[in-house]
C-alpha cells in the first residue's frame, strides 16, 4: 500500500477522532490536513501500513491536544451567528487612546498578550525570540502603556472601574459606582483585554440572557431565556485575567454566576424547577451572611438586598466559598478566598437603595485604591 493511499484511507477515520475530541469539524479537518503535512515532512520513510497509520493517529491526537490547551488560555467556540464584534468607540482617556500612542511594536506585543491571548512563548516563536526576552518586551510595553495612560487620565486620580455589560442599561450601574467615587468606564460586547490592564476594578454586571449551559457542561434545559455567547465569554476571559493579576472583582448575578463557572460550578437553570421559589424580588429582602467572610466584613450579618434572578449557584466551583444564604438556602453570594476582594453577589446592589448598595461599592473602591 502507497503512501499516498495510506493517507486518503486515513482521512475519515482521523477526522472522525479529532472531531469528538476537538468539537467540531472545521477544526479537526484543519488538523488533519497538518497531521499530512507533517507526515509528508517527516514520518517514517517505507514503514509499514500499520506503523503509519499509528503514527498519523498519534500526531493527530498530539495536535487535537495542544488546541485543547490553547482553548483554556483563551475563549473559543465553533462558528456561531452570536458571536459578533461590535465596533469600539474609544475614549479620548482611554486605554484606545494610549495604545494608539505607542511605538508599533509596543502595540503589537500588547495585542498579542492581551487581545489575542497568547503567551510568552507564543510570543517568542512569533517574534523569533525567547520565552524571557518576550517577557521583558511585554513589561516594558506594559509600563509604557501604563505611564501614557497616566498622563491621557490627568489630575483624576479616581480609581477606574471596568464595568462590563450586554444589552442591559449602564446608568443604573455607572450612578451607583460614581457615586461612590469611581472613574466607570463601560463595555457592553467588545473584549475587555487592554481595558481591563488600564482598570482599577472589575464588575461584571447582570445579564438579561441566561448563561448558555454548554459554558458549564449541561444540555440547554425547556426554561432557558435565551444566551449570548459573546458577552459571556468575554466576561469569562476577563474575570479570569483580572483573578490572575489579583485586581479587585465583583460580580453582580449573573457575574456571581460566571464566577462560579469559571471555577468548575454549574447553576440551576430554571429555580422553580429545582423547588426553589422564583426568586423576582422588586422590594427589598433579606440574607443571612456567613461570619468571617468579606460580605460579612462589609455589609453585616443580614442585609436587605434586591434580587432579579431565575438561575443561580448548584454545585459550588472549586475553591469558593459560600458568603450569603437565603431563607431557602439557595446561595446568595461567593468570594474566592485569598483574593484582595473577588466576590460574586446574587443581588443587585445598584438597585439597592439601603446601605448595602452603598457598602460593597465602596469597599470594592477601597481595595481598588
Amino acid at each position: 500500500m502507497t503512501f499516498d493511499t495510506i493517507l486518503t484511507e486515513q482521512t475519515v477515520p482521523l477526522t472522525r477522532r479529532l472531531t469528538r475530541m476537538v468539537g467540531d469539524v472545521q477544526t479537526a479537518e484543519d488538523l488533519c490536513q497538518e497531521t499530512f503535512a507533517r507526515a509528508v515532512a517527516g514520518a517514517p520513510a517505507g514503514a509499514p501500513a500499520p506503523v503509519l497509520r499509528a503514527w498519523l493517529h498519534r500526531t493527530g491526537r498530539n495536535l487535537a491536544l495542544d488546541e485543547l490547551r490553547r482553548r483554556r488560555r483563551r475563549d473559543h467556540v465553533p462558528l456561531h451567528a452570536e458571536l459578533a464584534s461590535p465596533a469600539a468607540h474609544p475614549e479620548p482617556d482611554g486605554p484606545r487612546a494610549a495604545l494608539a500612542r505607542l511605538t508599533p511594536h509596543q502595540r503589537l506585543v500588547l495585542l498579542l498578550r492581551f487581545e489575542a491571548g497568547l503567551s510568552l512563548r507564543e510570543i517568542g516563536d512569533l517574534l523569533d525570540i525567547g520565552e524571557d526576552a518576550a517577557r521583558k518586551r511585554v513589561a516594558r510595553a506594559r509600563a509604557a502603556f501604563a505611564d501614557v495612560h497616566a498622563a491621557l487620565s490627568g489630575d483624576d486620580t479616581r480609581p477606574t472601574v471596568l464595568l462590563l455589560l450586554g444589552h442591559e442599561d449602564p446608568g443604573p450601574y455607572e450612578a451607583w459606582l460614581r457615586a461612590a467615587g469611581a472613574r466607570v468606564r463601560t463595555l457592553d460586547g467588545t473584549r475587555a483585554g487592554l481595558d481591563l490592564a488600564g482598570a482599577d476594578a472589575l464588575v461584571l454586571g447582570g445579564s438579561e440572557r441566561d448563561i448558555h449551559p454548554a459554558l458549564y457542561g449541561h444540555p440547554a434545559g425547556p426554561h432557558l431565556l435565551g444566551t449570548d455567547l459573546t458577552r459571556h465569554l468575554r466576561d469569562l476571559a476577563a474575570l479570569r485575567a483580572a483573578l490572575a493579576a489579583d485586581l479587585p472583582v465583583l460580580g453582580v448575578c449573573s457575574g456571581a454566576q460566571l464566577l462560579n463557572v469559571l471555577h468548575g460550578g454549574d447553576l440551576h437553570q430554571h429555580l422553580p424547577a429545582a423547588g426553589f421559589d422564583h426568586l423576582d424580588h422588586r422590594e427589598a429582602h433579606g440574607v443571612r451572611t456567613l461570619h468571617g467572610t468579606l460580605t460579612h466584613r462589609i455589609l453585616g450579618g443580614a442585609p436587605e438586598v434586591v434580587s432579579e434572578h431565575h438561575q443561580a449557584v448548584q454545585r459550588l466551583g472549586r475553591g469558593l466559598r459560600v458568603t450569603s444564604v437565603a431563607d431557602d438556602g439557595l446561595v446568595e453570594a461567593l468570594e474566592v478566598p485569598g483574593r484582595r476582594f473577588a466576590l460574586g453577589v446574587q443581588w443587585h446592589p445598584e438597585r439597592c437603595a439601603s446601605g448595602a448598595g452603598a457598602g460593597l461599592a465602596e469597599a470594592l473602591l477601597q481595595a481598588a485604591a
